[in-house]
């Protein structure tokens, strides 16, 4: 098939009548029925981002760098089995939809190995307990994909409206991040309150079993709307040939589209900074800003209020910009907000301690937060924009597969970040057993130095890089358009 441009075909009045697209405004009740499923990635994310590299660390004792190791192994994983789950969706065909069968297999494997990996056993050597959390990280990982690829790309059917795509992003980060709000209030303020704060291992189990029954919920609530969207057209013809030779003629075929190639390595980039941000933060928060486990509850219900006020902002936003604008503004201020804080204090500009101190890492938390909500719900919404011009140019329908991208540089928050964070305590002679010191535990100024360094400026040079590839995105709102009336058009012509 010959290619064109993203900006050549019928105008939009050129579609003919009848044309059967999917609707361009969704009621609110299948918004939120879609957005539960988010649930189920924010709440097993958080987790690994917030609590698992010190979990496996400082409580359990195993080295930064085995850690990091283990933990980041489900990335070479993910490289694998993210295009060929995203690619099988795209082509599936039964009586439940492309998308809900491989929700429903996954959830499963999903709370098995999710408790698993907070439920370390005690007296392993450190070559055994390396290799039994590898082997949970590597197949929480797989049963993780199966779910959100096929949940992510059952977005793309929703609808074909530019503006309407960023209000179902919204909607599914605002649901998503009571996930995160359940980790950090049912964390820090139940199962790991009192003294022994974060260091507690026992209380650990009863955590991850709680989270699980609420990623159920948001599951089930997700595939009954997924079930619902059988009826919408989707004109996917039946995949020929053997899955392995397939796959690989998709995927040149996606890293020939200039456009993947930048988002596919922009979100690499600002997932990787943070998952470095994020894996490092409780190290920071109790090492060099050395702050309490109800301050640093505090903080992070200030990130996360941010993070959920976000979400009815960006679907305004959405309709009054562009979606690349959106995306650039909130990265710089993301970047700033991860940064700034500990680079003043490394050059004596915050002397501040106590609640001073509080308020004012609170209120950085709460920016930061917003801004990386700002971003990732941008990001989410470009994408089903992206995957139409990719069917555009090359005649075939790719929304599992550009998700499936999506959905592993995300992984890389929980996997590169945290493995890059191992090896960043590893080369600064972070000290690992300090369960029963805790906050009170004293670290050589040089070590906890580099520590701020590489959580916050250090991290964040990656998603300036990120930055200059979204300089490159092209595709805006009028251009959307053209391609929609154009898909519109193929899809009724003979």
């Amino acid at each position: 098939m010959q290619l064109t441009d993203a900006g050549e075909g019928p105008p939009p009045a050129a579609a003919p009548d009848g044309d059967a697209r999917r609707p361009t405004r969704l009621p609110v009740a299948r918004k939120t029925g879609y957005g539960a499923g988010q649930l189920v990635e924010l709440i097993v994310e958080s987790m690994l981002n917030i609590f698992v590299l010190f979990y496996a660390t400082a409580v359990c004792g195993l080295p930064g760098g085995l850690a990091g190791l283990a933990i980041g192994a489900g990335i070479v994983v993910d490289a694998v089995v993210n295009p060929l789950i995203g690619s099988l969706s795209d082509g599936w065909h039964s009586r439940f939809g492309r998308r809900v069968p491989f929700m429903a297999l996954s959830l499963v494997p999903i709370v098995v190995t999710f408790n698993l990996i907070f439920s370390l056993p005690t007296g392993l050597g450190q070559t055994a307990l390396f290799a039994w959390l590898t082997l949970l990280s590597v197949s929480l990982r797989i049963s993780l994909s199966i779910f959100t690829v096929p949940y992510q790309a059952l977005g793309a059917q929703l609808t074909d409206d530019y503006a309407e795509r960023s209000s179902v992003a919204a909607w599914r980060w605002g649901i998503g991040i009571l996930g995160t709000v359940a980790v950090i209030v049912l964390g820090y303020g139940v199962f790991l309150a009192g003294p022994g704060g974060v260091s507690q291992r026992a209380a650990y189990l009863p955590f991850t079993l709680t989270l699980s029954v609420l990623l159920l919920i948001g599951a089930f609530i997700a595939i009954r709307q997924g079930l619902a969207l059988r009826e919408l057209p989707h004109e996917v013809a039946a995949p020929t040939g053997a899955i392995h030779r397939r796959l690989l003629g998709e995927m040149r075929e996606m890293f020939a589209n200039r456009t993947f190639r930048i988002l596919f390595a922009a979100g690499l980039l600002f997932n990787i900074e943070a998952g470095v941000h994020q894996a490092l933060g409780l190290h920071v928060v109790t090492f060099f800003w050395h702050l309490t486990p109800g301050q640093i509850q505090g903080m992070g219900m200030a990130a996360v209020l941010g993070l959920v006020l976000a979400a009815p902002l960006a679907g305004p936003f959405g309709k009054r910009m562009e979606k690349r604008t959106m995306l650039i503004i909130s990265m710089i201020g993301m970047v700033a907000c991860h940064g700034l804080p500990a680079i003043f204090k490394l050059l004596g500009l915050i002397t501040l301690t106590g609640n001073a101190l509080l308020a004012v890492l609170a209120s950085v938390a709460f920016l930061g937060g917003a801004m990386m909500a700002m971003s990732i719900i941008a990001f989410v919404s470009i994408i089903p924009d992206a995957a139409d011009e990719h069917e555009h140019l090359f005649g075939t329908p790719r929304q599992g597969l550009y998700f499936a991208g999506w959905s592993f540089a995300t992984k890389t928050a929980t996997g590169a970040g945290v493995l890059i964070a191992g090896m960043v305590l590893q080369l600064i002679d972070f000290p690992v057993q300090l369960a029963e010191q805790g906050a009170a535990a004293v670290l050589p100024q040089q070590t906890v130095a580099w520590l701020a360094i590489a959580h916050g400026p250090g991290a964040g040079l990656l998603s300036i890089a990120g930055v200059g590839l979204v300089l490159l995105y092209r595709i805006d709102r009028q251009a959307h358009a053209r391609i929609i009336a154009d898909l519109a058009w193929r899809r009724r012509a003979p």
